[in-house]
């Protein structure tokens, strides 16, 4: 089943891992909206074909995230982590340099100093040295998809919060 963000209000999820820039990430984070006439050449069954490929089959949020997308649209990181989420309140930022400091990750996101010891207690752990974090509010996901790995982007799910 999708994880759906609907009566979340007050919880913030978190990300962390690495990236390339701020333009890579904001990218993977973003819903495509497919076109009828592909001016690059690309046809929807490619795009597909890479998003939902055989690794994958076995998810139980496969088949709905084919159907949600619906050969129209697509968002990476939703795909990812088996979930949908209002790109209204997701925040993402992109350090030049990488930290294990949690605290540093999240500083200048909105309402950090609310949330920021209840994650750090949910971590409990060092976090691998990192340079993007990724913040959606009003969602409390508890999927059961902890990372994703591509070429320029790579997070790891930390925990969610009361804000």
């Amino acid at each position: 089943m999708i994880y759906d963000y609907d009566n979340q209000d007050g919880y913030v999820s978190v990300w962390v891992g690495r990236c390339k820039d701020y333009d890579t990430l904001d990218e993977y984070l973003s819903t495509v909206y497919l076109e009828d006439d592909y001016e690059d050449g690309t046809e929807p069954g490619e795009i597909w074909k890479e998003l939902f490929a055989p690794a994958n089959r076995a998810r139980p949020c496969e088949e709905e995230l084919k159907e949600a997308f619906h050969y129209e649209f697509f968002n990476r990181f939703e795909n990812d982590f088996g979930m949908s989420f209002d790109e209204d309140f997701r925040e993402a930022a992109v350090r030049e340099d990488c930290t294990e400091n949690l605290e540093e990750l999240l500083a200048g996101f909105s309402y950090s100093e609310s949330f920021l010891e209840e994650i750090k207690n949910v971590v409990k752990k060092r976090i691998p040295k990192c340079n993007a974090a990724v913040v959606l509010y009003n969602f409390k996901y508890d999927g059961g998809i902890i990372n994703a790995e591509h070429e320029d982007v790579s997070l790891q799910f930390v925990g969610y919060a009361k804000y």
